[in-house]
């Protein structure tokens, strides 16, 4: 009986001196693809990444870099921000979640920021509307600014605007695809700068 015992308690300690290992220290619960870390792969983590490598103003972390490198391959590239775009279930600035992007989606996103800056929410007197999802469907830049605003609702509406009046037929292939702007060097990006696009024309941006 000692003997077990002294065996078991041997056990335990050579366990309890093993190093933890790498995996489980670094353990994350956000599936592959979900950059903004918000539990689904959308537009947005996909219009994070091209920002992030055209423009690297959107300052990614560790994790979320680990996240967007959706292949594995160490590199964090056009083929991760692709391969996000094929999986993702809701459009960037589809904030009313329905497929489609339209100026009821702008509304919404300026009702948001209306209740956020009279203080409705701060009361009590107002439920928050916008899920951190419909939040990161706003952002409809490639940022991640945190909440809703202004800016936000006015590019949405812009976006719809320019699509409305026929001004993406050479830059989208179908309404709805997700695919905003055409670089130079003809990649497909997935985040709407309308500065770019009003300024250099479809294909004369990054």
């Amino acid at each position: 009986m000692k003997k077990s015992l002294a065996c078991l308690i041997a056990s335990i300690l050579a366990i309890a001196s093993l190093p933890v290992s790498a995996g489980a220290a670094e353990f994350d619960p956000f599936p592959p693809g979900d950059v903004d870390r918000d539990t689904f792969i959308t537009s947005h983590d996909a219009a994070m990444v091209p920002r992030y490598i055209l423009r690297g103003d959107n300052r990614l972390t560790d994790k979320q870099l680990k996240l967007a490198d959706i292949n594995q391959d160490g590199v964090v590239d056009q083929t991760d921000a692709d391969l996000i775009h094929q999986q993702a279930v809701y459009l960037l600035g589809d904030v009313q979640l329905n497929g489609n992007i339209n100026d009821d989606d702008a509304f919404d996103t300026l009702q948001e920021v209306s209740y956020a800056a009279t203080f409705l929410y701060h009361d009590g007197s107002t439920t928050p509307k916008f899920s951190k999802l419909q939040k990161n469907l706003a952002d409809i830049t490639g940022l991640q600014d945190g909440a809703p605003d202004m800016d936000d609702a006015m590019t949405i509406l812009q976006y719809y605007c320019i699509y409305a009046a026929g001004c993406l037929s050479n830059t989208q292939a179908a309404y709805g695809s997700g695919v905003f702007y055409i670089t130079k060097n003809g990649a497909p990006c997935y985040f709407f700068d309308p500065a770019d696009y009003i300024q250099n024309g479809p294909g004369k941006g990054f």
